[in-house]
C-alpha cells in the first residue's frame, strides 16, 4: 500500500552548546530534540549507564516482594517460579530462575500451554504449585484475582511481577510489583525481563550478595525487552544497552546458539538482531511447541548442552515461518475484498492460534489499521489484536467489555491485546469496533504512515554522521532508526538484485554527488526512474564494499513532489 509521508513534530528550537554534549552534527541533535531529549534527558539517553538505572527502592512492592523472596531462600522453602510462552516471559523466568539458584534457593520453574492452559494463571498452575510455599509469577499474574485466593487457601504466597494492564481490582498477593502502577516514572515501561531482573537485584542487596553475575542475565533482559515492543528509553534503554554489552562480550551458551543458528556475528549483535532474529526462535517455541524447551536453551550450563536444544528450537521455527507464511497469504486474498477498512477483524476455523498474532502485526504494518486475528476452535474464538500509534486497542476492547460484556477473558498492552470470545459474539465485536473507529478522531492515525524525521545537509552523507548516530542505539519503540528524507534525488543507475531479483541495487544524484541505494523487495519501483523521486532512507555504512562509504537503505520511494513558494 501507499505509504503516508509524516513529518515528526517538531517545536521551534534554539540549541545551544549545552544542548549537544557531545560536538553531534547539528542533524542529529535536532533530531533528538524533536524526540524531546535535552537538557539532563539528553545526556540519560546519550549515556545509558547502569548508575543511572532508576534504584529498585524506588519501584512500588519490590522491597515487600524481595523480602519475601530473601525469607524462602534463607528457609530453604520451595519456590516456584510461573512464566509466560512469549520470548518475555521465558527471559523472566530465566532471569529470577538462575538468579535464585546462584544463591542456594530450592527453585522450580513451570510455564503453561498456550493451547492445553491459556495465558497466566489457571487451573493447571494451581497443580504445579502444590509442592511449593511461595509462586513468584513473571510477565503475568496481575488479573489473576481468583487463582491468587485459591492459593492463598492452600497457604501458599504469590508474589506478582508483571508489566501488563490491571483489572479493577488486584489480586491478594504477598506483594505486586508492575511498572504501569507508576506512570511516570522512568522504569514505568519495563517489560516483564527487567522487572525480573530488578527484583532479583533487590534479593540480592537484601542478602548483601554480589551483584555482579546479575550482569550477565542482563542478556536475557535485552532479548526480552526488545521482542516485547516497549519503549527502549529510560530504563530499558540502559537494560538494553548493558545487556548487549555483555551478550557481545561473554555470551552465555544458550544465547551464543541462537546467534549461531540464525548466521549471526554475535561480536556485532545489534537491538534489531534482537528483534528479528533471537526473539522470534524463541517466540517460535510457544508459538507451536512449548515454551519450556526454550527455557532449557537458555538455561544451558555448556556449548555441548545448547547446540543439542538448539536443534528443537530451530525445527519449531521453521515450522512456525511455514504456518505463518500460509495464514498470512490466506488472510491477505480476504482483505483485499474489503473496502478500505479501517479496522480489520478476521476469523476462521483451522488459523492456527500461535501464528494469528504475527499476522494481527503484518495486517498492521501494511494497511495501517488495527487488525485481530481470530482462531475458532469448538464455538470459541481464541483473539489476538494489534493496533497503531495512537489507537489503544486494548483500551477500545475494554471499553467494549465494560458495557457489552462480549468476552470471557482479556488481558494486553496499549497496542497489542489477547482475547477469549464465543463464536457468536465475534460479529458484534465487529460491528462494535467499526462504529467506534469510524470517528473523524482517529483520521491522522489510520493508514500506511511512514514518519519522516528530517532532511540531511549534503555535508551530512558520510561515514561521521553514521558513526554519530551510532550513539543513538539500540534502536527500537519509541527511538527509530531516524528516517531521512531526500527530494528531487536523480537516478544515475539500477537494476535488479537478490536470489529472486526482487531487491534493487541504486545510484542516485543528491546535490552535487551521487550514492548507492538498496532497496529490498523494492523492483517494481524502476518505473519511477524516468525522473527525479522523492526518497526516505535510513543511512549506513556500506558492509558490502567495506570502504568507509556509505549507502542509503531506501525505506519508501516516490516520484519527485515540487513544493510551492
Amino acid at each position: 500500500m501507499r505509504k503516508r509521508w509524516v513529518a515528526r513534530p517538531a517545536p521551534d528550537l534554539n540549541l545551544t552548546e549545552a544542548d549537544n554534549p557531545c560536538d553531534l552534527p547539528e542533524s542529529i541533535s535536532l533530531l533528538l530534540a524533536r524526540r524531546g531529549f535535552s537538557g539532563e534527558k539528553l545526556n540519560r539517553f546519550l549515556n545509558p549507564d547502569m548508575e543511572l538505572l532508576s534504584n529498585w527502592e524506588d519501584m512500588g512492592g519490590v522491597r515487600k516482594a524481595a523480602q519475601r523472596i530473601v525469607s524462602a531462600v534463607q528457609n530453604s522453602e520451595k519456590i516456584l517460579i510461573h512464566g509466560d510462552f512469549d520470548a518475555d516471559g521465558i527471559t523472566a523466568t530465566v532471569i529470577i530462575y538462575m538468579g535464585l539458584q546462584a544463591l542456594g534457593a530450592l527453585v522450580d520453574y513451570f510455564i503453561p500451554d498456550r493451547f492445553e492452559d491459556g495465558y497466566g494463571l489457571g487451573e493447571s498452575s494451581i497443580e504445579a504449585c502444590s509442592a511449593a510455599s511461595l509462586l513468584i509469577t513473571v510477565d503475568c499474574g496481575i488479573t489473576a484475582v481468583k487463582y491468587v485466593s485459591i492459593l492463598k487457601g492452600m497457604n501458599i504466597d504469590t508474589v506478582i511481577t508483571d508489566h501488563h494492564q490491571p483489572g479493577d481490582t488486584l489480586p491478594d498477593a504477598e506483594a505486586i510489583v508492575n511498572p504501569v502502577l507508576d506512570e511516570e516514572a522512568p522504569h514505568s515501561k519495563l517489560a516483564g525481563a527487567g522487572v525480573a531482573w530488578m527484583v532479583t537485584r533487590a534479593v540480592y542487596e537484601l542478602l548483601g550478595a554480589d551483584t555482579e553475575y546479575l550482569h550477565e542475565l542482563l542478556q536475557f533482559a535485552a532479548i526480552g525487552t526488545v521482542t516485547d515492543v516497549v519503549d527502549l528509553t529510560d530504563d530499558n534503554r540502559i537494560l538494553v544497552s548493558e545487556g548487549l554489552k555483555q551478550l557481545r562480550k561473554n555470551p552465555l551458551p544458550g544465547v551464543s546458539a541462537l546467534a549461531v543458528s540464525a548466521s549471526l556475528d554475535i561480536r556485532e549483535m545489534s537491538s534489531t538482531d534482537l528483534a528479528f532474529y533471537l526473539g522470534p526462535r524463541l517466540n517460535a517455541c510457544g508459538r507451536v511447541g512449548h515454551a519450556a524447551d526454550a527455557v532449557r536453551l537458555l538455561l544451558a550450563g555448556s556449548s555441548e548442552e545448547a547446540e543439542e536444544l538448539i536443534e528443537i528450537v530451530e525445527e519449531y521455527n521453521r515450522l512456525r515461518r511455514k504456518l505463518d507464511r500460509k495464514l498470512e497469504n490466506h488472510v491477505i486474498s480476504l482483505v483485499k475484498n474489503l473496502d478500505n477498512p479501517r479496522c480489520i477483524v478476521m476469523a476462521d476455523e483451522g488459523w492456527h492460534r500461535g501464528v494469528t498474532g504475527i499476522v494481527a502485526s503484518r495486517l498492521v504494518s501494511k494497511y495501517g489499521v488495527p487488525s485481530i486475528m481470530i482462531s475458532i476452535e469448538n464455538d470459541n474464538g481464541y483473539g489476538s489484536a494489534r493496533s497503531v500509534p495512537g489507537i489503544s486497542i486494548f483500551s477500545i476492547l475494554t471499553g467494549i467489555q465494560d458495557e457489552f460484556r462480549l468476552m470471557e477473558s482479556l488481558g494486553g498492552h496499549p497496542m497489542a491485546a489477547g482475547f477469549r470470545i464465543s463464536e457468536a459474539n465475534i460479529p458484534i465485536l465487529r460491528e462494535k469496533l467499526n462504529s467506534i473507529l469510524a470517528g473523524d478522531e482517529w483520521n491522522g492515525h489510520l493508514g500506511s504512515v511512514l514518519y519522516i524525521d528530517g532532511k540531511l545537509e549534503e555535508e551530512d552523507f558520510n561515514a561521521e554522521t553514521v558513526r554519530a548516530m551510532e550513539m543513538l542505539e539500540p534502536f527500537g519503540e519509541s527511538n527509530r532508526n531516524p528516517v531521512w528524507i531526500a527530494r528531487g534525488a536523480y537516478p544515475v543507475q539500477w537494476r535488479a538484485v537478490g536470489k529472486k531479483a526482487d531487491h534493487l541495487s541504486c545510484n542516485f544524484r543528491i546535490g552535487s554527488a551521487v550514492y548507492r541505494a538498496i532497496g529490498f523487495n523494492m523492483v517494481n519501483r524502476q518505473s519511477m526512474f524516468n525522473d527525479k523521486v522523492d526518497l526516505a532512507f535510513t543511512l549506513a555504512l556500506d558492509t558490502y564494499r567495506d570502504d568507509g562509504s556509505i549507502q542509503l537503505v531506501l525505506k519508501d520511494i516516490r516520484r519527485h513532489r515540487r513544493i510551492a513558494n
